[in-house]
């Protein structure tokens, strides 16, 4: 391979070209050839004007015009700073075929990555030069181009290679030596201002690439990358469908509708709000709306055509689900058609029809996982004179929806939208119910929701049904939290009930070790005014020895000292 010799110091003299013996002269054997190869270099003085191969051999050049000025001599301490004395050679004598390949390589990456930079040519030179960090050492190395690597060559370096629309590099990034500009440079040789540069080099795996977020399969040039919404093609029948005109043509649109990627496209030209194209996918699917309202994917496409078809599609539409309604609501995907059909209905027609048609498995819809947001959105969107028969049943089976997991949801939403008359008749059922109510796992937290009103006529009711058991309530996981709640109430009265209770209840030792009566002592402590934490502090004090057995008793005299520091002197000392 061509290489340069050794630029040394003092006087500049001209560059010379290190030449290797012909093959044939070279001793037999792979060992023998290196060691000839070495011995028998004979440096050969370069030509003044030598025109360097057309297409290879040429990183960045000078301009055509003039004689370029000499390049300054390079050495560790020159133009990059590197911090040595000595001149900067190139030590690629004697290197096998594999030892080259790897010098290159590594080359090719420290240009790419910007540890290495290209240095000026000598004139006549026919290769690029770099330099490049060797072990530690920066040495001026000639550039090679069968050793590197052709995908990530610069551009030109290879012969039968066509250019890329920019380098892998830019001139830009090169520092400008001794009046040499490379950007200048690049644009004489290109005829033209340089191009914008690429973005910066990022390591990727073994090999250094562009800019940008990098995909799994971009080395391999399969996707990856940031994600990007690539259209695909919808093919049916053997032909790609573009509009919804071709696929009416064809007599697929209701096909279309209960596949994924058709249904998929004729949303897409649902949203464009096309009246024709509407018309046309609602003429198609209208007889299929159960089966589609019930499908994965052409619930949305029916949701779509409730939501943007004229009044009397949509009448139609709610017509040709009456009769199977109910087991629409109850499905996954039906319910949300259901409820769909119930937030757009715009009339009194529509809103009757869909109330008919649930009313009769009001029960069955309010306990179920689905159908009970289905009752929840009537009781938000229709009017009260048409939501009057689920009130009714919410009184009539109060116990039954308000200890069911779904159900206790829908008879809050029935407190939050019912009209005065039949607000009043589903509370004063939940009071009269609500000694079995605040024992259920779903029922208590009816209870709650009307303590939260924070309306004392509400909370003297519940507190009056709940009279005489709170002592046993206490002691229950559920409980406990609605008597926490109708002391957070901030009714005085309600406090000085449940205190008085508490304090002359046998049990009151068992409530200060209590996993869930322990909070509604220190409940007691935080909300209760001077009268009620004297009387608690009466009760506690002949416990205060064996508080501190247990967890709970500990929480109660931390509780009790942050709030009565004087009762410290009576705690038994260490």
């Amino acid at each position: 391979p061509p290489q340069t010799a050794p630029l040394g110091q003092g006087q500049p003299r001209q560059p010379q070209l290190l030449m290797p013996a012909p093959q044939s002269q070279m001793a037999g054997g792979r060992a023998g050839q290196v060691a000839a190869a070495a011995q028998q270099q004979q440096p050969m003085p370069l030509p003044r004007q030598m025109p360097p191969p057309h297409g290879q051999g040429i990183l960045l050049s000078h301009g055509s015009g003039g004689a370029p000025p000499p390049p300054p001599p390079l050495t560790a301490g020159g133009p990059h700073g590197v911090g040595m004395s000595q001149p900067l050679g190139m030590p690629s004598a004697g290197l096998s075929h594999q030892q080259l390949q790897q010098q290159q390589q590594q080359l090719q990456q420290q240009l790419l990555s910007g540890m290495g930079h290209m240095a000026p040519l000598p004139q006549g030179l026919p290769t690029g030069l770099a330099m490049m960090n060797m072990n530690g050492v920066p040495q001026l190395v000639a550039v090679m181009p069968q050793y590197l690597l052709p995908q990530t060559a610069p551009a030109g370096l290879l012969p039968q290679q066509p250019p890329p629309q920019h380098y892998p590099y830019h001139p830009s990034s090169l520092p400008a030596i001794g009046g040499w500009d490379p950007v200048a440079m690049s644009a004489a040789m290109g005829g033209g201002a340089p191009q914008k540069p690429p973005p910066p080099l990022q390591p990727h795996g073994g090999g250094w690439m562009g800019g940008g977020k990098l995909g799994k399969h971009d080395a391999a040039g399969a996707g990856g990358g940031e994600a990007r919404h690539h259209p695909k093609r919808l093919m049916f029948r053997g032909r790609e469908i573009r509009t919804v005109d071709e696929a009416h043509e064809m007599g697929g649109l209701r096909e279309l509708a209960h596949e994924q990627n058709g249904c998929r496209f004729l949303q897409d030209q649902l949203d464009l709000r096309h009246k024709p194209h509407v018309d046309l996918i609602f003429e198609a699917t209208k007889e299929d709306v159960v089966s589609l309202g019930m499908d994965p994917f052409g619930n949305y496409l029916v949701q779509k055509l409730v939501q943007y078809g004229t009044g009397e599609q949509r009448a139609a539409l709610i017509d040709g689900t009456v009769e199977r309604m109910a087991e629409v609501a109850l499905n996954v995907h039906g319910t949300r058609v259901v409820q769909k059909m119930v937030e757009c209905a715009d009339s009194a027609a529509q809103q009757s029809a869909l109330c008919a048609a649930l009313l009769p498995s009001i029960m069955q819809l309010i306990r179920d996982m689905n159908a009970n947001h289905v009752v929840q959105r009537c009781l938000a969107a229709l009017p009260a004179e048409l939501a009057a028969g689920i009130y009714d049943r919410a009184v009539s089976d109060c116990l039954a929806i308000a200890t069911h997991r779904h159900g206790c949801c829908v008879l809050q939403r029935c407190l939050d939208h019912a009209p005065a008359p039949h607000r009043e008749e589903i509370i004063g059922e939940v009071v009269r119910l609500a000694p079995k109510l605040v024992v259920d796992p779903f029922g208590n937290y009816v209870v709650q929701y009307i303590l939260d009103l924070r309306q004392p006529p509400l909370t003297h009711a519940i507190v009056q049904a709940l009279r005489g058991g709170f002592a046993e309530l206490s002691l229950q996981k559920f409980s406990s939290n609605v008597i926490e709640k109708c002391l957070k109430s901030g009714d005085p009265t309600a406090v000085a009930v449940v205190a008085n209770e508490l304090t002359a209840s046998e049990a009151f030792a068992t409530l200060l070790h209590d996993p869930f009566a322990n909070y509604v002592i220190q409940t007691l402590l935080t909300v209760g005014k001077d009268d009620v934490v004297a009387l608690l502090v009466a009760q506690i004090t002949p416990h205060l020895p064996t508080l501190r057995s247990t967890l709970y008793g500990k929480r109660i005299q931390a509780k009790l000292l942050k709030r009565c520091p004087a009762t410290k002197a009576a705690l038994p000392q260490r």
